[in-house]
């Protein structure tokens, strides 16, 4: 009995000196109220006498202290794992506050518990004593509220496991697609995307333990100084003389930083819709001296050679955001994501581009340039004459400006809307048949005629030597019920695109009698292929695409094993089309043919054929 005795005495002494080092640390750092303050001490002891190593799922342990319940989410980060149990734990609990023993796991699900922890308003606390690295640094980053001591938050880069086999195609899409995400992700948290950058400077098998600067320069940490010690009262509250006013004057409300960003996109799209010099113009004081662009980091002057490069093949565009698609989230950067529409036309050959995209738009706000830049091709219009999109777009604001109830702000909007994409569409020499009509004829034609294109074929050498589909017949078509990919097992290095493989595979074989292709977009100009067996389930990757392949199209068919893929030769200046036979196991190169000068890839692959 006495040996139990001193050995509680000593836990009460250990406990006594872990109790005022932490309030030392709290008062100083956080601010908090007393009571508050206690309920830390207690929980966070607490956590650290009974912490165990990390298992290999995520578990939710309640620590109860006499001033509530605190959260500790223990272990690694797994598929398997389901963030909302965290939400409906403190849906049951009342927790306010988070801690983690954690190193690391899967960086998709750690970003779904972050986006968890921010919807149920949580605060994160990390003392060094514990762990929370590599994937667990984004799940912290979700709290309200984040505190951390130096050296409790450890990065590195994120990679595939060693059980995952990836060829180049599928490793760079997916590498690609999952710092798109994290980016994405940390903007909404509030946290400089810089952290990414930092992050990646660091070999998987090594851990950077960020320092106080660091966490504080990143975002990592952020919030404690809204909590005001009890009993003092925060500047806002301090009370002011009261000026009396003998006229009633006007208070014009400042933009906010949402307004701002918005503003900005809608001058993006505007500038690279006029000439190629005052866009460049715009460009060239847009971006940031770093940005991430299309999932990489690259410098100011990349970027702007990037666009330089396109304005030159491209020298008339009008590209306009869908109204009613952008949307803004703002912390430390302003996110804007939304759907723009373009057309493009070259200033030979009458070739035309359209087509529509999603964007991601990353906007620092005290500088005012760009930090991020990133989105998708939605769709694209084959055989396009017009601005199509563009026009659609003149026609659905001119309804609502017609239509409208008097000045209503609706009405109004539409009508400015109207007007702005009627400029663009002017610059791109496109008119309106007004002559002689009512405002509701109103149409639109090419300014000073039809235009008629004429785009001519390229003539290839011998036509006769290009592979026929008829030459490449399958034995058999699938049918009955398609058979899924197994992606928590024998087909998991296909994960990262697993809905949209689902999506494609459920539409039935499209391509050899048994197989679906599923095309997917890796940014402008970017598209890579992964061809499901509809009787196995089993995805098998498509040796071309990516970024060694730019503006890659396809052509196959159901009847045929013969797949033709289109893509630009940057080096060589020239358009290819390469001819695949696929027999259920191999790609088999059967013929590589030169289809014209690096226009030719803006044509259809059936135009270039015949």
């Amino acid at each position: 009995m006495s040996k139990t005795n001193n050995s509680l005495s000593c836990l009460d002494r250990a406990l006594i000196e872990l109790r005022a080092q932490l309030a030392r640390i709290l008062s100083t750092v956080m601010g908090a109220k007393v009571g508050v303050l206690r309920f830390f001490l207690l929980a966070l002891i607490a956590s650290g006498i009974f912490a165990h190593s990390a298992r290999a799922d995520i578990a939710l342990e309640r620590i109860t202290t006499e001033k509530g319940v605190l959260l500790l989410l223990r272990g690694s980060f797994a598929l398997s794992d389901d963030p909302q149990a965290l939400a409906r734990e403190v849906a049951t609990t009342g927790a306010k506050v988070i801690t983690f023993d954690s190193d690391g796991g899967n960086v998709v699900t750690a970003i779904a518990y972050g986006r968890v922890i921010r919807a149920v308003g949580l605060s994160t606390f990390q003392l060094r004593s514990g762990q929370c690295a590599s994937a667990c640094a984004l799940a912290f980053v979700g709290g309200t509220i984040r505190y951390a001591e130096p050296g409790a938050i450890g990065v590195h880069q994120s990679s595939f496991s060693p059980g995952d086999i990836l060829d180049g195609h599928t490793a760079v899409a997916a590498v690609q697609q999952m710092t798109a995400q994290i980016m994405t992700y940390l903007l909404e948290m509030g946290v400089d995307p810089k952290l990414l950058q930092l992050s990646l400077s660091v070999p998987p098998d090594d851990m950077r333990y960020l320092t106080a600067a660091e966490m504080a320069e990143y975002k990592v940490t952020a919030g404690f100084q809204d909590a005001a010690p009890e009993g003092v009262s925060s500047s806002a509250a301090i009370a002011t003389p009261t000026v009396e006013h003998t006229a009633r004057e006007e208070v014009v409300e400042p933009l906010s930083n949402e307004d701002k960003a918005l503003a900005f996109v809608a001058s993006y799209y505007e500038a690279w819709s006029r000439g190629n010099a005052e866009a460049l113009t715009f460009m060239d004081r847009a971006y940031s001296e770093t940005i991430s662009f299309y999932g990489k980091p690259k410098s100011r002057v990349y970027v702007v050679d990037e666009k330089v490069k396109f304005v030159m093949r491209w020298p008339v565009r009008a590209y306009n955001v869908k109204p009613g698609t952008a949307t803004v989230s703002c912390g430390t950067y302003c996110a804007v994501v939304g759907i723009v529409d373009w057309y493009a036309k070259r200033d030979i050959g009458e070739t035309i581009s359209s087509g529509s995209a999603r964007f991601l738009i990353s906007w620092d706000p005290s500088t005012g340039k760009i930090v991020t830049e990133s989105g998708e091709v939605l769709e694209m219009d084959k055989n396009a004459v017009s601005p199509l999109r563009i026009l659609s777009q003149w026609y659905d604001q001119n309804a609502v400006c017609r239509g409208g109830i008097g000045n209503s702000e609706a009405s109004a909007a539409a009508c400015a809307n109207r007007e702005a994409i009627a400029a663009k569409l002017n610059a791109v020499g496109w008119c309106h048949d007004a002559e002689g009509k009512a405002g509701y004829q109103l149409d639109w034609q090419r300014c000073g005629g039809t235009g008629d294109q004429n785009v001519s074929a390229v003539a290839l050498s011998s036509k006769a030597s290009i592979p026929r589909s008829a030459q490449y017949p399958v034995t058999g078509r699938f049918s009955g019920k398609t058979k899924l990919p197994d992606f928590r097992g024998r087909d998991r290095p296909f994960n990262s695109f697993r809905t949209r493989i689902r999506d494609g595979m459920r539409e039935g074989p499209n391509f050899a009698g048994h197989y679906s292709v599923v095309q997917i977009g890796c940014g402008t100009g970017c598209l890579f292929a992964i061809v499901g067996d509809n009787n196995t389930g089993k995805p098998a990757n498509f040796p071309r695409g990516g970024e060694d392949n730019p503006s890659m199209q396809l052509h196959f068919e159901l009847g045929s094993r013969l797949l033709a893929a289109q893509w630009l030769d940057y080096n060589a200046n020239k358009c290819v089309v390469e001819f695949f036979d696929y027999d259920r196991k191999t790609w088999s190169l059967v013929r590589k043919v030169d289809v014209g000068l690096s226009d030719a890839c803006y044509r259809a692959v059936a135009d270039n054929l015949r």
